[in-house]
């Protein structure tokens, strides 16, 4: 399947270091003169507590952005004891509450519109991405990680399924998503929490596949148009592991993702991004989760992806191995 427009020029025109580094390190492209270069960049930006800037305060530094950094960092092979990145670790296990869950930086003022953020309670997908960066780091045995999964568990919503946060009585579709292949991964596919999981999974994405068909979806009761939010949010959970869903047989050869992929494609806008409904402007990082959602479901391989990132660079941003 391919694009209406090559999305790599757009990235690199306009993403910030750490989406890039996300595009080349799934093409094998990390450790090159650019990827060193971009990694650079990033470290620079790290603040002395640890953690990076908030994409909410630069000022204040995001539990959300440093955990992702923190994941890229691991991907990239730097060491899991270095000062970089234990720094981040160090952070980010300060935000973790008293009966496991994470929630944000509490000196960070997060604004009404931002709804699936909270320094006041625990937030489930954050607190999935954190137990999964915590198994990235070989800290799977950790009072912080099993009390992170312990909380996941308590916090599913009766009947199934995961709300943004504890006692939430409403599911989110793609934090449910999110940790319901977290707990298959965990617990294997018997267990009772990923079987009332995947089976809302299968309601949401048909839904979603069905309103790719018709090109809008409702939100709070209106009907809109169909954005890159909305497609994507099931099958590009995680950043690092939305290929749980993929690889659980949710990849191109399902016909309801094949809608969905169409969909995306046909969302996609001249300036070779998309955009999801809170913006006006095409997002450089929801264009690369498109990047990895298609190579993860098998729409996309990974050399096209380096032909297309060989084409967008300047002789001078080599992406050769140094």
């Amino acid at each position: 399947m391919n694009f209406k427009y090559d999305p790599i020029p757009f990235i690199f025109a306009k993403g910030d270091p750490y989406t890039k580094l996300c595009v080349l390190e799934l093409a094998g492209l990390a450790d090159t003169s650019l990827g060193n270069s971009l990694l650079l960049e990033l470290l620079k930006t790290q603040h002395k507590d640890g953690g990076f800037p908030s994409k909410i305060d630069p000022k204040v530094s995001g539990v959300k952005e440093t955990e992702r950094i923190a994941f890229l960092f691991s991907r990239y092979g730097m060491p899991k004891d270095g000062l970089n990145l234990a720094s981040c670790m160090k952070f980010i296990l300060k935000s973790q509450t008293e009966d496991g869950g994470f929630k944000e930086n509490s000196k960070l003022t997060i604004p009404e519109k931002i709804v699936e953020l909270s320094n006041q309670k625990g937030v489930t997908w954050l607190t999935a991405d954190i137990v999964d960066l915590l198994r990235e780091m070989g800290l799977e045995n950790t009072k912080a990680c099993q009390k992170g999964i312990h909380w996941l568990r308590k916090v599913e919503i009766s009947g199934g399924g995961w709300g943004l946060f504890e006692n939430d009585e409403e599911i989110d579709p793609d934090s449910s998503a999110q940790i319901t292949f977290l707990m298959k991964d965990l617990f294997g596919e018997e267990d009772p929490l990923y079987k009332r999981g995947i089976a809302l999974y299968e309601e949401h994405l048909n839904q979603v596949a069905k309103d790719a068909e018709s090109g809008f979806c409702y939100r709070n009761g209106e009907k809109e148009e169909n954005d890159i939010y909305h497609l994507t949010h099931l099958l590009g959970q995680s950043f690092f592991f939305g290929k749980r869903s993929a690889d659980a047989g949710y990849d191109v050869n399902d016909e309801k993702v094949r809608k969905i992929v169409k969909a995306i494609i046909h969302t996609q806008r001249e300036d070779g991004g998309w955009r999801p409904y809170w913006s006006e402007e095409s997002d450089p990082t929801y264009t690369g989760l498109v990047i990895k959602i298609f190579f993860w479901i098998g729409a996309l391989q990974k050399a096209k992806i380096n032909s297309m990132i060989e084409k967008t660079i300047s002789p001078s941003q080599s992406c050769q191995i140094p």
